[in-house]
């Protein structure tokens, strides 16, 4: 099996942590956080309806940001883990079903639509990137069922989309910094935000959803991919 060279993104994590360890250290946290009182003027101050994606894209932002670090660790960890040990005897392939094939081809639009329904919406209702993401890469998972992972693999251009895995951390990251360029303190917003009810409404939390449904789907593909390779088609 080919050896991938996992140096970039080892690099990409290494100075994502650097990032975050740096806008860490200029962050205080209000003595009132956590109080009704905080929450209320944080979902006020965001503009987003969802006062779960206000706290942890907005108050709690760089919390989100080691999360997803956390993420990109074990992306990183099965991708080259499973790279480094001997495929599993392959199984006998299990004869593909029309019926099957058929539901894909219907289904997937509407799961990907799904997907990016929740990602951009997250500010105004359930959802966001994390959630999105998972929902979009499931029927990723639901064409592989059908067609087989390599067909899918060539058909998304995996190689293309792992390059840009890497690097969404670090676009999370300079989104987050960009605010001291403007005399702002790190995480701030860089988006004006307006009144609750419109997808535009909670500025800078619909960019940081759509990069993280984004890397959460490409993510959660390598990972199925990663594993398919290791044992064989499904």
């Amino acid at each position: 099996m080919r050896r991938k060279n996992p140096a970039f993104p080892v690099t990409c994590l290494f100075l994502t942590a650097a990032f975050c360890f740096l806008v860490a250290q200029s962050v205080r946290i209000p003595s009132g956080f956590g109080n009704p009182e905080y929450i209320g003027e944080l979902a006020s101050r965001s503009g987003a309806l969802n006062l779960v994606a206000s706290v942890y894209l907005d108050g709690r932002l760089y919390d989100t940001i080691f999360e997803l670090i956390v993420f990109s660790v074990a992306v990183l960890g099965v991708r080259f883990y499973l790279s480094e040990r001997k495929p599993s005897a392959r199984p006998a392939p299990i004869p593909e079903s029309h019926v099957v094939r058929a539901s894909a081809e219907v289904l997937f639009p509407f799961i990907l639509l799904l997907g990016i329904y929740l990602t951009a919406y997250g500010g105004l209702s359930p959802g966001g990137g994390f959630a999105g993401g998972t929902v979009a890469a499931s029927g990723l998972m639901l064409c592989t069922i059908a067609i087989g992972a390599n067909a899918v693999a060539r058909r998304i251009g995996q190689a293309s989309l792992e390059r840009l895995e890497w690097g969404l951390p670090l676009a999370v990251i300079a989104l987050a910094i960009v605010p001291t360029f403007l005399g702002n303190p790190p995480l701030a917003e860089i988006l004006p935000t307006g009144r609750g009810g419109g997808i535009f409404a909670s500025g800078s939390i619909l960019l940081y959803n759509l990069l993280i449904g984004i890397k959460v789907f490409i993510g959660s593909w390598i990972v199925i991919h990663g594993f398919i390779e290791h044992r064989g088609e499904i």
